[in-house]
């Protein structure tokens, strides 16, 4: 059985009561149910992923897409690619809650990964497109996050990243970014495709939110030694005789 978090602790309470709240309340801002608001927000996230990647839907054809920190948005339900893999350590209980979003007729079927991104077990290289919208602020730990997306990520893969900036750290939302202080911790991990690109923040107490689209830096990965452990096992067979 996945792990449920601890709904106690305000850092998950808060997260989880967000989306209750708007569930029973409706944001009303493209009209329609709380299914229908989430589903036309997919779309628009879409447009908006595109448009900064400079690309068009048939880029996504046979591309795998992860979405980091989803929450329940259902950001991928209408995403016409290949691969959709949702990360959230909250799935499971929004699962519990009847919250998941269905994913939109003749697309792929999203796979929900209960887990943070600190284990996320996904193999080396094996997602083309990751996003991190509205997700990295709300992680105690972000560098490992960033370092996670980077080994997930192919050596032409693309990060479309959202983060909110400024305000003070609360329960849900504990690390607060300056643009330096992003762009420092970005660099470790990425090279920026685009400039910083400012809009509204995602919360109302934070200064803004900034969109970038970055590459994964090259650098030296694990690297097992076939034929050394070829000869390990034969030099036990010998051992056996």
């Amino acid at each position: 059985m996945p792990h449920m978090p601890d709904l106690s602790d305000p850092r998950y309470r808060d997260e989880v009561g967000w989306f209750l709240y708007y569930e029973r309340h409706g944001r009303e801002q493209f009209g329609g149910s709380y299914d229908q608001e989430r589903l036309a927000y997919s779309h628009t996230l879409l447009e908006e992923v595109l448009s900064h990647c400079g690309q068009d839907k048939t880029w996504l054809q046979d591309k795998t897409v992860v979405s980091i920190g989803c929450g329940c948005t259902g950001d991928l339900s209408a995403w016409p690619t290949a691969v959709k893999i949702a990360v959230d350590p909250l799935l499971y209980v929004y699962q519990n809650l009847g919250m998941l979003v269905e994913d939109t007729p003749g697309t792929s079927r999203t796979v929900s990964i209960a887990l943070g991104v600190e284990d996320l077990p996904l193999l080396d290289e094996s997602a083309d497109l990751v996003l991190c919208r509205n997700a990295l602020d709300h992680m105690p730990e972000p560098q490992q996050a960033l370092r996670q997306i980077h080994r997930i990520l192919r050596q032409d893969g693309v990060l479309f990243l959202s983060v909110d900036i400024g305000g003070l750290p609360t329960p849900d939302e504990p690390t607060v970014f300056s643009i330096e202080s992003l762009l420092a911790l970005l660099r470790e991990e990425f090279d920026l495709v685009t400039p910083i690109d400012r809009h509204a923040p995602h919360s109302d107490y934070r200064e803004c939110s900034v969109r970038i689209v970055a590459r994964k830096n090259a650098r030296a990965g694990l690297k097992l030694d076939k034929e050394a452990l070829l000869q390990a096992y034969m030099a036990t067979l010998v051992e056996g005789e």
